[in-house]
């Protein structure tokens, strides 16, 4: 019973609002004053949020009492964001198009999948870059001033200056050296 009180309390609290303003605000073209202004309006639900937050239209964000954002982040249209787990996103961090990040994953029992999850939290380094498509799941940290490449699943950590690409994603490298 309180439980199921906190969670509705937790929903009306930061869950609808964010979603509230990707409504109102959906009209407007992604340039930089709306995708600003749309930052400014959500970063107030977030667990920690600096300034310069860019968001653009079309981003959903589940769980943002449990997401940490530093500075000047800017996330691309159409991203899926869950913070159940734990999100932490560093300073001058880049998300591209249509990325997914994901802080649980679906539990199993005697080999069937139930309604419940287990969370896991994710790191994003400070300076990253996250290209379109990316989908990072549970219990993932990447180090700062890592690239991930277009289309990578990242299912595992990565240490600073990691270039990440691939289905599972595999480090090739350095970001700027081909």
């Amino acid at each position: 019973m309180i439980r199921t009180l906190r969670r509705r309390t937790r929903f009306l609290r930061y869950n609808l609002p964010i979603h509230c303003i990707n409504l109102v605000t959906m009209i407007l073209p992604n340039c930089t004053p709306t995708v600003l202004i749309r930052g400014f309006l959500m970063r107030p639900f977030f667990k920690k949020c600096g300034k310069g937050l860019k968001i653009a239209n079309g981003v959903t964000i589940n769980n943002p009492d449990r997401i940490e954002i530093g500075d000047n982040v800017q996330i691309a249209q159409n991203n899926w964001i869950s913070g159940v787990g734990g999100l932490k996103i560093g300073d001058n961090v880049l998300m591209g198009p249509l990325g997914v990040i994901v802080t649980s994953q679906h539990s199993f029992k005697n080999g069937k999948l139930t309604s419940g999850y287990t969370p896991g939290s994710v790191q994003i380094g400070a300076g990253c870059w996250l290209a379109s498509h990316v989908v990072i799941t549970e219990g993932v940290e990447i180090g700062a001033d890592s690239l991930v490449g277009a289309g990578a699943v990242v299912t595992k950590s990565f240490p600073d200056r990691s270039k990440i690409v691939g289905v599972p994603g595999k480090n090739i490298g350095s970001p700027g050296n081909d």
